[in-house]
């Protein structure tokens, strides 16, 4: 050992000593020390841990039952057990000294110096020996006999907290003292480069934080409120959990922290806090100490907060202990001032089955009979009776009576008694190793190089164990020093034990073991408000925000509460995606029925099965047939006045546009094709031209005559025949032609997909632009226009030329329909079921008015078909410079139109 090492612990035990020599009265100095040849320390909470007020003086608190007594007597036993077995240390005693820490760590720390002071003793009287060939005169003080040099621990078992126990480490690590944990959990002793020398029976806080968050992955508890003990166990714990929910997307509502110590007003403060009714969160995880739970536990009574709906979760601080649930209240049913606070609650506890054998041991302890083993179990004693075993002016208790005894009161196991034991034997079956090695197998006993025993080798040694104990349960330890974890899911429940009597108590209804949850009881988990007779409740609900719709996305507004969003829904082309956003769908994609992924289109087109296509269909071919009917009766009736009076061979031109026009909107429903949709841009331009290029022929033809009948005509007007009216016709409907081909040119013909507003269905088109359907009716709607304006100047003919007046019906009828159709036309879905219902309604218009009467008069009234029928009016007006004369129209007709008789619309028979 350097220099520097030996003035290092040289100081630090003389300030130790100098710091407790004016309150030595007040420390606990006592110990238990069963005498051996080879000794192990271990470091218990006897005593509760000072107060605020008592700390500098080292003056701790009451006897602990549990966490002490048990503890300490767990120990002597289990070591008079190992001592009564000839197969670990043969013909070696194993001997120990305990010390109380008082749950304090500067006290922990006091009493490890102690330890090392005792080890640095033994080492100085060593050397001497040594140099003086074993004269004890010369190496030791006046008064002082061997056996008063007490030999030095090879390792220390405790303390119980991470805190002591990360301090303690620090000093035992210099003298290669191995350390054993059986309580200590936090995760930042396993840094085996910083705690060289430290190995645990009990699992890592980063386990245990697995297990809490399974539980709120199984219940989906997305949004808690944190609490934790102020110290190395609770702030390590309630990190490392932090720091997985942010993994998992769990979010914590509030986080606090609190010291064990601190005032019942400052519990109060916190309890308020994190109870606010203004809250979501309603799971409450207690990453704390036993007196943290306790602490809270008392300001929510104070609060009145039994049956509010809050769930507590706590980790292995509470475990499955009943002091923390406050004075009992019913010694028959169990009941805790808080037990109905408690009940319902889940607590982690390491997974540690209770010591069958000790209950009977323990409770068959006296202090007439254990009083010279454990120096603390008379103090024990007269706290648990509340009696003086001997009176004294000091003790104001009442005396024992004798008839005390622990059969008579109710016992709860500590639950870290397992592991103590496991944790003891783990030593003694690794000292046994070492034995081996430096004696010889076989050779039992204390050998020369055994003692002092070798700290490195006995490390060594403890990292290889791989023991079973009496339970089942194998201990092993990875390079870490730490062993497989293993836990028990507690449920703190108002229930029924075996007998049928009403009780509280922890039930098991879980089990934690290879990183999973591999059990859990669902069906009898008790939850908060339950009561033994009454159906589960089941759990609470714990969330910021309600989940999303099936197709709602989530928003969140801050990055640092992801478990707190808005739904929004998705747009109808969107689909929503494994993290809760909306995603849009390539063109010609929509989103699947269950909106978790994209799939194509079926395009649409005009079908029999549509309602829309159908209308169109029977509207169509209802006109059709009405067409022909009456292109039948004409042709058969060509003859007659009537048909010769109308100009028959433009209304046989006329009958034949509009059966093409009815003809379109069969077209229409056949697949869109390049050959189709050729024919869907050239069918209703050159249909229309043709029934509107033969009226406006026929209109302009009256206009001019009519015009012609106002002033004296010297020669005879052109284009008056009917091959001149079937020419311009012709011509007109030429123009058509030009246009509907130059158009097919520009724009070959073809078919594309049009898609809704929503993008989410589409129909198989034509590739027609806007301009590509507007230019070739233009020309039609030119030739309506021109016709419309004849029909108004034609309007106030005599009755023998009120053809006209049904052409300018016809034309404004026209007019408006195409007016209200052309704009839903331009931006409509469903434009070819537009367009053919107006070309089929705009054929039938001029049908009804300009052949039904006609048809009419040839099938009913056949009187009226005849010559003298359409003879021409009484009288017009005739207008010759600035004289008017009235003559007779006969005369009139024959000077106008060298003497031949007219047709009711002008045309010279």
């Amino acid at each position: 050992m350097g220099l520097a090492r030996w003035i290092w612990i040289v100081l630090l035990v003389t300030v130790s000593e100098l710091q407790m020599a004016p309150y030595g009265v007040l420390y606990h100095k006592l110990k238990v020390r069963i005498p051996g040849d080879i000794m192990i320390g271990a470091l218990f909470p006897i005593h509760e841990q000072p107060t605020v007020e008592t700390a500098f003086s080292r003056q701790c608190g009451n006897v602990r039952e549990q966490y002490g007594i048990h503890r300490i007597e767990t120990l002597i036993r289990t070591i008079q057990m190992i001592n009564e077995n000839e197969n670990i240390l043969p013909r070696i005693r194993l001997g120990v000294d305990a010390r109380d820490t008082c749950w304090y760590a500067p006290i922990a720390l006091e009493q490890c110096m102690d330890f090392i002071r005792t080890a640095f003793i033994y080492r100085e009287y060593e050397d001497c020996l040594q140099m003086t060939n074993g004269s004890n005169g010369k190496c030791l003080p006046p008064g002082v006999s061997p056996s008063s040099i007490e030999i030095p621990i090879a390792a220390l078992i405790g303390p119980g907290s991470s805190e002591m126990t990360k301090q303690v480490h620090q000093v035992l690590q210099l003298f290669s003292i191995p350390q054993i944990g059986y309580s200590a959990t936090a995760a930042e002793l396993s840094n085996i480069a910083e705690y060289q020398y430290f190995l645990r029976v009990v699992p890592s806080d980063d386990l245990q934080v697995e297990v809490i968050v399974s539980l709120l992955k199984r219940y989906g508890w997305t949004y808690v409120a944190l609490v934790n003990s102020n110290g190395f166990y609770g702030d390590r714990g309630i990190a490392a959990l932090r720091y997985r929910m942010d993994e998992i997307g769990i979010c914590s509502e509030t986080e606090r922290s609190i010291d064990n110590k601190e005032t019942e007003e400052a519990f109060l403060e916190l309890a308020q806090d994190i109870f606010n009714p203004d809250r979501k969160a309603k799971v409450v995880v207690c990453f704390c100490q036993g007196e943290t739970v306790a602490g809270l536990l008392k300001a929510m009574d104070t609060l009145h907060l039994q049956g509010k709906g809050y769930m507590l979760i706590g980790a292995d601080g509470w475990s499955d202990r009943q002091d923390i649930l406050g004075p009992l209240v019913d010694p028959k049913t169990g009941e805790r001032a808080f037990s109905r606070l408690a009940q319902g609650s889940l607590s982690i506890k390491i997974h540690s089955p209770k010591v069958e054998d000790f209950d009977e041991y323990f409770t068959n302890l006296t202090p007439q009979t254990h009083h010279n083993i454990s120096p603390w179990f008379t103090e024990f004693w007269e706290q648990k009776f509340d009696c003086a075993i001997t009176p004294s002016s000091d003790n104001l208790r009442k005396p024992c009576t004798g008839e005390e005894s622990l059969k008579n009161v109710p016992m709860y196991q500590d639950n870290k008694l397992s592991l103590l034991n496991l944790a003891i034997y783990v030593v003694a079956i690794a000292l046994h190793r070492v034995q081996e090695i430096v004696c010889g197998v076989g050779r039992p006993g204390i050998c020369p190089g055994l003692l002092p025993v070798n700290g490195s080798l006995l490390r060594q040694e403890l990292l290889k164990s791989n023991y079973t104990d009496s339970n089942g349960d194998t201990i092993f330890f990875d390079e870490n020093g730490d062993p497989p974890g293993s836990y028990d899911l507690m449920n703190y429940q108002h229930t029924f034990n075996e007998r049928g009597e009403e009780v509280f108590d922890y039930v098991q209804v879980g089990r934690w073991k290879h990183g999973q949850l591999i059990t859990l009881q669902e069906e009898f988990i008790q939850w908060q408000g339950d009561s033994p007779n009454a159906t589960a409740s089941g759990p609470v609900r714990s969330f910021c925000s309600e989940p999303c719709g099936a197709w709602e996305a989530k928003i969140i507004k801050d990055k640092s509460k992801t478990c707190c969003w808005i739904c929004q829904p998705c747009k109808p082309n969107e689909w929503k995606t494994g993290n809760e956003t909306c995603q849009p769908c390539d063109l010609g994609f929509k989103p699947s029925k269950n909106k978790t992924a994209c799939e194509p289109i079926n395009p649409k087109y005009p079908h029999w099965n549509d309602a829309s296509c159908l209308t169109a269909i029977i509207f169509a071919s209802l006109g059709g047939l009405l067409t022909i009917l009456i292109l039948v009766v004409f042709i058969v009736y060509r003859n007659t006045a009537v048909v010769k009076a109308s100009t028959r061979e433009l209304m046989w031109l006329i009958l034949a546009a509009m059966l093409l026009a009815h003809a379109f909107t069969v077209l229409v429903l056949f697949r869109p094709s390049a050959i189709t949709c050729a024919l869907q841009r050239t069918l209703p331009g050159l249909a229309f031209t043709a029934i509107y290029a033969a009226l406006v022929t026929k209109t302009n033809r009256i206009a001019r005559i009519m015009e012609g009948s106002k002033r004296i005509l010297v020669k005879k007007q052109r284009f008056l025949s009917t091959s001149a009216q079937l020419f311009i016709t012709g011509m007109l409907i030429a123009v058509e032609v030009a246009v509907i081909t130059t158009m097919l040119i520009i724009e070959a013909p073809g078919t594309e997909l049009r898609f809704s507003k929503d993008l989410i269905r589409a129909r198989l088109c034509c590739n027609t632009s806007q301009r590509g359907n507007i230019i070739p009716l233009g020309f039609p709607i030119f030739l309506i226009a021109m016709c419309t304006i004849y029909a108004i100047k034609t309007r106030n003919l005599p009755h023998n030329f009120n053809e006209a007046k049904f052409i300018g019906f016809t034309m404004y009828t026209t007019c408006v329909l195409w007016l209200s159709i052309i704009p839903v036309y331009l931006s409509g879905y469903k434009t070819e079921v537009t367009l053919t219902l107006c070309i089929s309604i705009s054929a039938t218009i001029a049908l009804m008015v300009l052949f039904v009467p006609k048809t009419y008069i040839i099938l009913c009234r056949p009187e009226k078909n005849s010559r003298m029928s359409f003879a021409t009016a009484k009288d017009i007006r005739c207008h010759m410079g600035v004289l008017q004369t009235n003559v007779n129209t006969k005369d009139k007709s024959k000077k106008l139109f060298g003497k031949k008789e007219m047709n009711s619309d002008g045309a010279s028979k």
